[in-house]
């Protein structure tokens, strides 16, 4: 009876036979399934962090070559063949006279695996580019693009690239000049208005010579405002102007208003924020290394006040400062917070802002020349939004002539001393 028992256990288990082999061969699919994605997964890990890596190559080289086109933009690199000045008419109608704008690509990596290409040059103002082939008397002879749109390609390894796009402006700062002289005044209180009386001293309207203000065309040589009860500082320069020897042209001070006035002297909180604002002239020189606390240290800084610097540079006197003697003694924006002399035989190319204490002397001999623009601004740097201009001081009967003369030349490279602007970079 036992023995038959375990005949049938036997025979019920002939039925199981091959199941732990099935079994296995089950694991051991399920095993190699894991490893197979633990191997395609490490793989496809690898990949994509080989392939991040040649986009960051291919990211960084167009970083490259923006900053290569700025390079060039802002006039650090010499053209080829040398000589050509890198102006914005000049990059947009001539990009193949510098490697970095010419279209070809430019290697960054020294084993050529990363390079850059700039693949357009654009006028968003003018986008045919019927500038470059414009000849005299044609306006657009003289035509210069205020910003320039640029487009650059980075190329990195196993075929990746980045495409970016930088929008750049001519000028660090504009504002509008429509007088050689702008002095506002809304006090009531009658501006301190004195040209002397020496026959060759002048103010002139007209622009400076073609050759270095550009075409012909004119301003007002004065400008003054009116105060809040309709008092204005016309009279007042209008009797100075045709009561003595100065010759002013145009004879008739311009009446500043809202349309006509430069936007950083609508009213005194607009120029506090040109002045002295986050964004302003004085936190763009410190960011420049051209802040100074006196004018001893303006002068014998290493720029000195741009009289070697074709293009000038920005200078900011927080103080009183003495312009001269020297012929050119600087060229650029120079800002001056306190008193500014004009000593001697001096010259200056570019705008002279006097804003603050706004007073303008001259002292010394000698014939001093400026060809640009000056602004003379007295008003509180700090106080409440209701305050208004103050009568300022510009009185040039101390000694010595002088030719102060619109030049929009001079006054274009003024607006420029900052360094082209970049408004703005992206990828697409």
């Amino acid at each position: 009876m036992r023995n038959k028992k375990l005949h049938d256990r036997v025979n019920r288990r002939r039925d199981e036979r091959g199941a732990a082999l099935i079994t296995t061969i089950l694991l051991s699919f399920l095993l190699l399934a894991a490893g197979g994605t633990l191997l395609l997964t490490t793989a496809m890990t690898g990949t994509t962090a080989v392939e991040s890596t040649s986009e960051m190559q291919a990211y960084y080289a167009a970083e490259a070559g923006v900053a290569s086109a700025l390079n060039v933009i802002r006039g650090n690199v010499d053209s080829t063949p040398t000589g050509t000045r890198a102006t914005f008419r000049e990059i947009a109608c001539s990009k193949d006279l510098w490697t970095a704008t010419s279209g070809n690509y430019v290697n960054v990596a020294a084993n050529g695996s990363t390079s850059f290409r700039v693949t357009s040059i654009m006028d968003p103002d003018d986008p045919a580019f019927l500038f470059c082939e414009a000849v005299a008397p044609d306006p657009k002879a003289s035509y210069k693009p205020s910003r320039l749109v640029v487009q650059v390609e980075g190329f990195g390894p196993r075929n990746s690239h980045k495409k970016m796009e930088i929008v750049i402006n001519r000028l660090t700062v504009n504002y509008a000049v429509n007088s050689v002289i702008t002095v506002p005044n809304e006090s009531g209180t009658a501006i301190n208005f004195n040209l002397g009386d020496s026959n060759p001293t002048e103010y002139l309207g007209d622009n400076g010579p073609a050759s270095s203000c550009g075409a012909p065309s004119s301003i007002a040589a004065f400008a003054v405002s009116t105060d809040h009860l309709g008092n204005s500082d016309f009279n007042t320069t209008t009797a100075v102007i045709n009561g003595g020897n100065p010759n002013v042209t145009p004879p008739v001070p311009m009446l500043l208003d809202s349309n006509n006035s430069p936007n950083f002297l609508k009213d005194v909180p607009s120029a506090r924020s040109f002045l002295d604002g986050p964004e302003g002239m004085k936190a763009l020189a410190n960011k420049e290394g051209r802040y100074f606390t006196s004018g001893a240290a303006a002068l014998s800084s290493a720029a000195g006040i741009g009289a070697s610097n074709p293009d000038g540079v920005l200078t900011f006197v927080d103080g009183d400062f003495t312009l001269g003697p020297g012929n050119p003694t600087g060229q650029g924006t120079l800002i001056v917070t306190g008193t500014l002399d004009l000593h001697g035989t001096f010259g200056f190319n570019g705008v002279i802002m006097v804003l603050g204490t706004g007073r303008v002397i001259r002292s010394g001999g000698g014939h001093g020349t400026i060809l640009g623009a000056m602004f003379v601004a007295n008003f509180p740097r700090t106080g409440l939004p209701s305050d208004i201009f103050s009568a300022p001081t510009f009185d040039t009967s101390g000694g010595g002539t002088a030719t102060i003369q619109y030049c929009q030349e001079a006054i274009d490279k003024a607006k420029s001393v900052g360094g082209h602007s970049v408004v703005g970079v992206h990828e697409f």
